[in-house]
């Protein structure tokens, strides 16, 4: 029944956070049954910083996200060193986000106010679905690489609307496609 596990990161997270104003560091554990029920475990921490060049608002979120999840394997061989998986996650997401506005002006009586909060503390669940290969390249050394469907089932925003970035999660749209690439080793 139980044929070994892998673990891993995500590499595209990582490069995307030192390039973009948001992105993520993660590590999962994906265990092998029958080669091919593959239940995974996925945490991590994401974090952003956006400043918009024309309002001059500043939002900053960062925090700890985790996923659970089942992927199979849909190849004919189960036990090639290749593998096609389909699957489905859930995520949670508990995170800070601080707004900083420099001023809005009161139409009315014509001066200016800043607006900002700090530390409000927020979360997120979503469902996934995910599609992915995963190939054995050099003894117990993987690549692979997933494309996500994300659609948001609940959330805590904040009073100001929508938060512009969850960990995990990614933009706060209430869906979003996402996509990890990773390496791993066998275990």
């Amino acid at each position: 029944m139980f044929q070994g596990a892998v673990a891993g990161v995500d590499l595209f997270g990582a490069i995307q956070r030192q390039v973009s104003d948001y992105g993520q560091y993660e590590a999962f554990l994906r265990l092998n049954l029958k080669g091919k029920y593959f239940p995974t475990f996925e945490l991590g921490r994401g974090d952003a910083e956006h400043k918009d060049p024309e309002t001059k608002e500043t939002v900053k979120s960062k925090g700890l996200y985790g996923r659970v999840g089942c992927d199979f394997n849909v190849m004919k061989n189960k036990h090639d060193i290749y593998k096609v998986l389909v699957g489905f996650r859930y995520g949670y997401s508990k995170f800070d986000f601080e707004y900083h506005n420099p001023g809005v002006k009161d139409p009315i009586w014509l001066d200016t106010k800043a607006c900002s909060f700090e530390d409000k503390g927020c979360y997120a669940h979503w469902i996934e679905g995910v599609f992915g290969v995963d190939a054995k390249i050099i003894g117990p050394v993987h690549l692979g690489w997933t494309v996500r469907y994300r659609r948001r089932i609940a959330s805590s925003d904040c009073d100001m609307g929508d938060v512009w970035y969850v960990p995990g999660f990614g933009r706060s749209d209430k869906t979003n496609l996402g996509g990890t690439f990773n390496i791993s080793i066998g275990i």
